[in-house]
């Protein structure tokens, strides 16, 4: 009791400083102005160093070491995170297909190609800065690690979907019927990724791609005028990748076991 006491305060510690860093952003960066690419990718980076260093500081106290947290070699990493884009732009890609074709979805692009380009890249390493990276390092890395501690995989998985979208709630995101639709079911995703994969960098590389299409698609960012956006996202964006990335994760990992619980390594 007392040791699950101890491990639910680390937890709700880390998710209120995450919190904060998340609603300290917008004043370091000015994002509430008009949205500059610019200003964007650095309040991505201060992000970033402010998780790292938090992640950093809560696993030398609890004497974790970072492959506990879901990482591995470099060489095994990569393959995790092209594993999680892959695992999602496949099926998505799909998807837009099938949108088009059956004309339950119309895309115009107002931007030529290589601005559309140069705009995706920057898109791509932001994204990863502002959400991929510290967000699964704080949810599917130190916070499911430490309920793995105490509860099996099947557990973890929801308790960290409730916890993440918590967090959600506490920056801000849940601002609409739609993202409070949208966010538990993306924690429950990336977290069946997580612990499916045993590694942290195969729910990033989903997460980024994801995102980074999503915002792209975006009316924000003017690149596109999207006719059925709400299908789109829907159909292409969610729920072809979540249901083949989990079967597809299901025969790469045939011997993953739900009551499983982590043990210290």
């Amino acid at each position: 009791m007392i040791m699950m006491k101890k491990i639910w305060g680390k937890i709700i510690v880390v998710l209120l400083a995450g919190a904060l860093i998340w609603k300290l952003i917008p004043y370091f960066s000015n994002l509430g102005a008009e949205y500059s690419r610019t200003t964007h990718f650095f309040a991505g980076l201060i992000t970033t160093v402010l998780t790292l260093a938090l992640i950093e500081a809560v696993r030398r106290m609890d004497h974790l070491s970072w492959k506990q947290l879901g990482q591995r070699s470099l060489r095994t990493n990569f393959f995790s995170f092209l594993l999680g884009f892959l695992l999602w732009t496949i099926p998505a890609s799909i998807g837009l297909v099938i949108c088009l074709t059956l004309g339950w979805v119309d895309i115009t692009r107002h931007s030529d190609w290589n601005v559309l380009l140069m705009s995706v890249l920057v898109l791509c390493v932001t994204v990863f800065l502002i959400e991929a990276l510290p967000e699964e390092l704080i949810f599917r890395g130190y916070i499911y690690r430490s309920l793995l501690s105490v509860f099996p995989h099947w557990i973890t998985v929801l308790l960290q979907m409730l916890l993440f979208s918590l967090f959600a709630y506490l920056i801000g995101a849940m601002y609409s019927v739609e993202q409070i639709q949208f966010l538990p079911g993306f924690a429950f995703i990336l977290g069946y990724v997580r612990a499916v994969s045993g590694n942290v960098w195969t729910p990033i590389g989903f997460h980024l791609a994801i995102m980074t299409a999503t915002q792209m698609f975006s009316p924000l960012h003017g690149h596109f005028e999207v006719d059925g956006l709400f299908t789109l996202r829907f159909f292409a964006f969610i729920l072809l990748p979540s249901a083949i990335g989990a079967i597809a994760l299901s025969f790469m990992y045939p011997h993953h076991k739900w009551t499983d619980k982590e043990m210290n390594e």
